[in-house]
């Protein structure tokens, strides 16, 4: 928590920054609104209704289930301040509790229902049954399936089942609803239960990274914002989202394993690429953030470390290509083929989405990046956005394509002002920014009353 003296000041800070987002969220609408309205032809993951996001707009329903994602706010944002007391081991399961209970509280108030938004996209479900009793036959198909699939998931160009597009996913996500059932999570509420709480251990493993490239205080400070991101309105009942586990478990991994003093520093090289692979059979560009754990390898002076992660990201390759699954094959009949026109308008959208997703933590993160010790995770986060966008994959579905790269952007936002004199330093950290945390999870609550839970 900042000094006494100094609150007045970071709080106006923060009202400034919460002015800036405010400005550009409302240009962005703006934006969109006249891209839609131009009739730019948006690609068939999209339509003009749902513009920048793939759920529709509705009118604001106000239900007494809404109140359930405001007192989850208004209790973690209570124990922020309280954060620097608790044991390490215990803030890393109270932000992973914190995590899983803001998630549950929005798609609960998604309805219909308690229940509603704790199902998971019915595509994923029907192409679950239909991997049967011969997992490797479906993943050696993959490819094909897809190919006849076309943009939409059910083959006519329309997106269906409110989640992500299977066509522009590897297998991943599938085969783990596919496991899961055969494990005796059977039914769409314990799935989606199941599937929340997977994507929810990814945050005290980002605190666990951010610990170690930055230090302890700035992971402390950082995990009320990376619990309370309007990011998690597309984390519930996600099977894609899940991708967001292995990523974070790659860097974390990484990133540890190159830590000063660290024994098997090869071993944990050879882990973290093992993961970057397994990361690459749910997504293909989350795979780019291993670029972030080659940063930090350089930051630390470990060069031998970029060959054993490097070699362990392939083993799986070799391995699905063994199986049948062409990594490569499978990004081609992803790639939507778009006319400039189109490239752009959604290029304007997706920033529009970051904008409105990552809330206004994310501004006062973009006025610290050249602060930040955090930075290889940033540029991990970058390379795999502009893969995504080179490989024609970021037309439609930016929110939910891009929820791994998520808590990397915000990492910055703990950034202290002004830098400190030495590199040593492993006490100072940005303050912890409550009002723009708080107004994020507002944005949270006003977005999932005004976008539709299909």
């Amino acid at each position: 928590m900042p000094r006494r003296g100094t609150w007045g000041p970071a709080t106006r800070a923060q009202a400034v920054d919460l002015g800036i987002w405010a400005v550009a969220a409302a240009a962005g609408l703006l934006l969109t609104a006249l891209i839609t309205a131009s009739g730019v032809d948006l690609g068939a993951r999209s339509d003009h209704a749902a513009a920048p996001f793939q759920q529709a707009w509705r009118t604001p329903a106000v239900a007494p289930a809404v109140l359930l994602p405001i007192l989850v706010a208004v209790v973690t944002l209570l124990l922020a301040g309280r954060s620097a007391h608790l044991r390490w081991s215990a803030l890393l399961v109270g932000s992973f509790a914190g995590s899983l209970g803001w998630s549950l509280a929005l798609a609960t108030a998604a309805g219909p229902g308690l229940a509603g938004g704790l199902r998971p996209p019915a595509a994923y479900l029907v192409a679950a049954d239909a991997v049967g009793d011969d997992p490797l036959a479906y993943l050696a198909s993959w490819t094909s399936q897809v190919s006849d699939l076309g943009p939409g998931l059910d083959g006519s160009g329309a997106t269906a089942g409110g989640g992500g597009q299977l066509a522009g996913h590897p297998p991943g996500p599938v085969l783990l609803v596919w496991a899961l059932d055969r494990l005796g999570v059977s039914g769409a509420t314990a799935l989606g239960l199941a599937l929340t709480a997977l994507t929810a251990l990814s945050v005290p493993l980002v605190a666990i990274a951010v610990r170690s490239l930055c230090h302890e205080t700035a992971a402390r400070r950082a995990v009320p914002v990376l619990v309370l991101t309007p990011w998690a309105l597309w984390a519930a009942a996600s099977p894609h989202a899940v991708t967001v586990l292995p990523a974070a478990a790659a860097l974390a991994v990484g990133v540890v394993g190159c830590e000063p003093g660290r024994r098997w520093r090869l071993l944990w090289a050879l882990a973290s690429g093992l993961l970057l692979g397994v990361t690459s059979l749910f997504d293909y560009p989350a795979v780019w953030l291993g670029v972030g754990v080659a940063a930090a390898y350089f930051v630390r002076r470990r060069p031998l470390m970029n060959v054993l992660t490097g070699l362990g990201a392939l083993l799986p390759f070799w391995l699905f290509l063994a199986w049948g699954f062409s990594w490569s094959d499978g990004l081609a009949a992803a790639r939507v083929d778009a006319g400039i026109a189109t490239m752009l308008a959604w290029l304007a959208l997706d920033v529009v989405v970051v904008l409105l997703a990552g809330g206004p933590v994310l501004v006062r993160a973009l006025r610290r990046l050249r602060l930040t010790p955090g930075w290889p995770f940033l540029v991990g986060a970058a390379a795999a956005a502009l893969f995504s966008l080179c490989a024609g994959l970021a037309w439609g579905g930016a929110e939910l394509s891009w929820l791994p790269l998520a808590p990397w952007l915000a990492v910055a936002a703990l950034a202290p002002r002004p830098r400190p004199d030495g590199p040593g330093d492993t006490i100072r950290a940005g303050d912890l920014p409550l009002v723009l945390v708080g107004a994020g999870a507002v944005v949270a609550v006003v977005l999932r009353m005004c976008l539709s839970s299909t």
